[in-house]
């Protein structure tokens, strides 16, 4: 029964044209329905090449993806999911034809991509699943207009893969992997001179980008490693048409040039001093391209960047998102106070409402513990749950029902939030949820941040009546952690930061940090219990 109604308050908030497309692709199969008979447009000088990638592949076949490094075993292992699926998903998306030392491998390239062609027969295979496609047709095209030659069978191969991608897109799914799919057909259909694959992309796109970003330049899945993504799939889609102008549409060229700037904004606000991304909802080091380099991609594209100056005593509140950011004497918090993500699609959410993530000048201290996995296990499970989060659990419960992999059924809703200076230093961060609160029970969280020079107060109110709540704090594991007569003590490399602890229950517990896919550290976590309604707890400290 307790599974049923999981169920039911999951289906509930989806799409009928989810559920109407995942029943069209139980039925119908898709196949490559147009053969390639033209040519394909000539080399565009114009086209700003960017090698984006860490080198993921070298000459002996060595590959390393999400943390893992094996000897490629070819042409098994483009099917062999260990050792897992999303490793050989890496695999064929071929990210490695964009990596940093890409053009001493074209050779290699060559080869791996002749390989992939002869042994996987068409729609047979993950490489053929609509998203690995959908990446790999946009790297072997970026890599061609980079200086990669394809001969007749690689060309041939590109399209037969894009008319099949048209026929099996993710509308089923939507959000990233759909915008993937739309991206891909745009390059295909420019590329190829394919109107019909350019129609579908435009069309889909002009509807999509206003919908996947919103106002305030986020990814409306709420994952600041999918923004990013996403912020390169829109510097590339300008990218190919400041190389082939006046080919797409007016109105898809304005709204890129709309939202771009937006992102760009967005990302550096919820990126930490040290340049990498903060870890809300699914979100991890190591899967998009560097901050840097993106900011360095857009750039070459005539974007300007606008730096934040962490040492202003300043709030950026991200109304759309939910996300508020603040600075002040260069030290930075991000505050989630944000919906756990788009109702039909939070398959990348996590129940991590009103958690908070601090810098003291370049180095995080009070860190989320991140993503390492999406398989169907415990430990992608735990690593949704509140409970690996800076934020409050009530009756060991989540904020927001998570459950197997991607899915989220009763999901909390932000019901008050406001961000404010107060005499020109102090800075407060104040928001609630609803989602501890049923029909005749449970309680409302109310968390106050009080963020000024050196000092951190994090106030928690629970309303209403509950039986017993934990407030945790993860703590980054390059610190110096240790306790001192009631008192915790953090040290950094230039700063040393305390907390009085005296007259709390509380325990220094072991954890893990799970900072990229496929990556365990261990680190220390702050955990107190309430004893009344209200908990506060003070961080304070010193720079060197």
């Amino acid at each position: 029964m307790q599974k049923l109604l999981l169920l039911i308050n999951t289906l509930r908030y989806l799409k009928w044209q989810q559920i109407y497309f995942r029943l069209v692709r139980t039925l119908i199969k898709p196949s490559v329905t147009e053969s390639f008979t033209g040519s394909i447009l000539e080399r565009s000088s114009t086209w700003e090449h960017i090698d984006i990638y860490e080198n993921k592949i070298n000459h002996d076949l060595e590959a390393c993806f999400l943390n893992h490094r094996k000897k490629l075993d070819l042409p098994a292992d483009w099917n062999n999911e260990n050792p897992s699926k999303l490793w050989t998903y890496n695999l064929n998306y071929f990210e490695d034809l964009l990596s940093t030392d890409s053009k001493k491998k074209h050779n290699l390239h060559t080869h791996l991509l002749n390989s992939w062609v002869d042994h996987n027969p068409v729609g047979i295979g993950n490489g053929w699943e609509p998203y690995p496609s959908s990446l790999r047709i946009v790297n072997v095209l970026k890599a061609w207009l980079g200086g990669l030659e394809l001969d007749k069978k690689l060309i041939n191969s590109v399209f037969n893969q894009s008319i099949y991608l048209s026929n099996c897109l993710e509308k089923h799914l939507l959000g990233n992997h759909y915008f993937a799919n739309l991206k891909a057909l745009l390059f295909a259909g420019l590329i190829f001179k394919n109107t019909r694959l350019l129609g579908i992309a435009e069309e889909g796109l002009i509807s999509q980008i206003p919908e996947q970003i919103l106002e305030d330049g986020a990814n409306f899945e709420l994952s600041p490693m999918y923004h990013s993504i996403m912020l390169v799939d829109m510097l590339d889609i300008f990218n190919l048409n400041k190389a082939y102008p006046n080919i797409l549409s007016k109105e898809l060229v304005t709204s890129l040039e709309k939202y771009i700037p937006k992102m760009l904004m967005f990302m550096e606000a919820m990126a930490h001093p040290d340049g990498g991304v903060s870890f809300f909802n699914d979100s991890a080091n190591g899967i998009a391209p560097k901050n840097s380099t993106i900011k360095s991609y857009a750039e070459k594209l005539g974007f300007s960047i606008k730096i934040f100056d962490s040492s202003r005593t300043q709030i950026i509140d991200n109304a759309n998102s939910g996300y508020i950011c603040a600075t002040t004497n260069g030290d930075k918090i991000i505050f989630d106070a944000a919906a756990v993500g788009p109702n039909y699609i939070p398959g990348h959410a996590h129940a991590d409402t009103l958690s908070f993530e601090l810098s003291i000048g370049s180095q995080r201290v009070l860190v989320n513990s991140g993503t390492s996995e999406y398989g169907l296990s415990e430990n992608r499970l735990n690593q949704r749950k509140t409970a690996l989060h800076n934020t409050v659990e009530v009756d060991d419960k989540d904020s927001s029902q998570v459950w197997s992999s991607f899915r989220v059924a009763n999901r909390s809703e932000i019901i008050f939030k406001n961000a404010k200076i107060e005499d020109g230093r102090n800075i407060e961060l104040i928001a609630a949820h609803n989602g501890y609160k049923s029909l005749f029970a449970g309680c409302i969280h109310e968390r106050k941040l009080t963020f000024s020079k050196n000092n951190l107060v994090v106030f928690d109110s629970l309303k209403r009546k509950f039986k017993f709540a934990k407030s945790r704090f993860y703590i980054h594991p390059n610190l110096d952690v240790s306790l001192e007569d009631d008192c915790l003590i953090i040290k950094g490399a230039r700063f040393v930061l305390n907390c009085n602890l005296k007259g709390k229950l509380f325990l220094l517990k072991d954890s893990f940090y799970y900072p990229e896919f496929g990556l365990r550290v261990p680190n220390k976590m702050l955990e107190l219990q309430f004893e009344k309604n209200n908990l506060g707890i003070t961080f304070s400290w010193s720079k060197k």
